[in-house]
């Protein structure tokens, strides 16, 4: 038996392939991408609770070697905006990013800091990433 083309049929298996290479790029992408978000929201939720040891992870190895819990201390002074800084929240949202070279990226999102009675937003924050391991992290060295 032999198989027949139709002109749909053939437009069909084209259209297929080029959705399917569509999505595998798109999934590749967001998933390379969203990594960075991944780890401005884990350094917020480490300053957040006050976890030095999940502070550090977020930074590339030489520079987690320099740090202190002086370190952490100054990070959650972006609590400072609020009346209450003893318990508060941070959400990060993605604004941008622009590409540095050398696999290194400025990724620049909005904090929004919040506590049971009170929210500020700080605008326009942006961090250094870069690949390390196959995971990015914060960049503190220029």
């Amino acid at each position: 038996m032999s198989r027949k083309f139709t002109a749909g049929k053939l437009a069909g298996m084209i259209f297929c392939g080029l959705a399917l290479i569509c999505t595998v790029v798109l999934i590749f992408m967001s998933g390379y991408y969203s990594g960075q978000m991944r780890t401005i929201n884990k350094f917020l939720t480490a300053v957040e609770r006050n976890d030095f040891n999940s502070y550090k992870t977020c930074f590339s190895k030489a520079d987690a070697e320099d740090l202190t819990e002086a370190d952490i201390e100054a990070a959650r002074h972006i609590a400072d905006v609020l009346e209450d800084t003893e318990d508060f929240r941070a959400d990060a949202s993605f604004k941008g990013r622009e590409d540095l070279g050398d696999g290194r990226y400025s990724v620049t999102f909005d904090v929004v800091v919040y506590n049971d009675s009170e929210k500020e937003t700080l605008k326009d924050v942006s961090r250094v990433l870069v690949r390390e391991g196959g995971k990015w992290k914060i960049e503190t060295r220029l």
